[in-house]
């Protein structure tokens, strides 16, 4: 896990968070969204892991989801690593 991508992470749920439904998926933002599951998978966050893994349920449903507990996520995870 790239710690120097947390902040990005944050940013971008934060992003998630305030538009939720209204998000529109940038292919840009991949990275972020991969980074996010593997973080969750790498925490062992099985309940947040297994919708990752559902056929035909984009990552971004998911992502706009878990939001906020993804933000806790990220923060924990940034606070260990200082």
């Amino acid at each position: 896990m790239d710690n120097n991508k947390l902040p990005e992470m944050l940013a971008f749920l934060q992003k998630v968070s305030e538009m939720n439904e209204d998000t529109v998926y940038d292919s840009s933002d991949e990275y972020l969204v991969n980074a996010i599951i593997d973080l969750v998978k790498e925490q062992g966050h099985t309940s947040i892991a297994e919708e990752f893994d559902t056929p035909f349920l984009h990552s971004m449903i998911t992502i706009q989801k878990w939001a906020e507990e993804l933000k806790v996520i990220v923060i924990e995870n940034f606070s260990d690593k200082k």
